[in-house]
């Protein structure tokens, strides 16, 4: 299953999946563009994506994406989850994959993923056990993108502040993924039991998701390999908005499928920490790949 995997990085150089995305999330695109800025020349990702695809499905990448059993639902579904169109007129199980309680239940056990718990704003007893426990909590959405609705916890004031009917929202231990006054995240592809690539979001947001794009590297130590890094903007439709929605995009997307900024620089990763972010990515990809779908608990979008 083509998957687009959210990574956080601890000082001490552990990684932590904090999303899974399913579908055709980016990944690809950015990846291309970091090599073009970085290395001075094109990576071939999407030609490795497709000859991937033949190989292991037997078929083009547009006849695997096109044909997995919840494509049809899940575009509506996404434009529906950005508040931007009505809930989807058939309902397949695979879905309630965006849930991200249900990704949390479906991965804690074989991957590193930071503790979460489901927000009750009526009874607080559990999230003030929880924010003494680890210091700092993230509060997100079970459903959405983009890191709309994300808060810091820091403290009981923090947590007493939240409005009583907010629904939906689920409590995570923060991870710290900092570098030189950035926050980052890795996003990981795999797909077909392989690693496709990886890149970083740097961003001076909580949230770095749609940051600076950077290339990554394998190093020695965890280190930008310049601070005072040259910046390039792109301004084109990318790869996966033609798979996806081919002419037809939405216009509120347009920063998403058309933007990016990309440093001249590299984010090195320690070798073993890249290499525990690859591995990881292909155990998950084959995880997903198994699932009964039909199987998934039922997610909050169902009553």
């Amino acid at each position: 299953m083509y998957l687009g995997i959210d990574f956080l990085i601890t000082s001490e150089l552990k990684p932590f999946v904090i999303e899974v995305n399913v579908g055709l999330p980016g990944g690809a695109q950015e990846y291309e563009l970091t090599h073009q800025v970085y290395l001075g020349r094109s990576s071939g990702i999407f030609e490795v994506i497709e000859h991937t695809s033949r190989e292991v499905y037997g078929k083009s990448f547009r006849e695997y994406l096109h044909g997995l059993p919840f494509i049809e639902s899940l575009k509506p579904f996404k434009i529906w989850m950005d508040g931007m169109g009505p809930f989807p007129g058939t309902f397949h199980p695979g879905l309630r994959l965006e849930d991200k309680w249900i990704q949390y239940q479906l991965i804690h056990s074989i991957v590193p993923i930071p503790e979460t718990m489901i927000f009750d704003p009526i009874r607080l007893a559990g999230a003030e056990r929880f924010l003494q426990q680890k210091g700092t909590l993230v509060l997100k959405r079970r459903l959405g993108r983009g890191g709309r609705g994300l808060q810091r916890i820091k403290n009981s004031k923090d947590l007493l502040s939240l409005k009583p009917d907010l629904q939906g929202f689920l409590l995570q231990e923060c991870i710290e993924s900092n570098i030189d006054g950035f926050h980052f995240s890795i996003r990981s592809v795999p797909f077909g039991g392989r690693f496709i690539c990886m890149y970083a979001n740097l961003s001076t947001k909580s949230a770095s998701n749609h940051g600076i794009l950077a290339f990554v590297s394998p190093g020695e130590s965890l280190q930008l390999s310049g601070k005072d890094f040259e910046t390039i903007s792109f301004d084109q439709k990318s790869w996966e908005a033609k798979i996806w929605f081919g002419e037809n995009d939405p216009s509120y997307l347009r920063h998403n499928l058309y933007e990016d900024i990309v440093a001249r620089t590299t984010l090195r990763l320690p070798a073993p920490t890249f290499h525990a972010i690859r591995d990881l990515s292909v155990k998950i990809e084959r995880f997903y790949e198994a699932l009964d779908l039909f199987g998934l608990p039922k997610a909050c979008f169902e009553g």
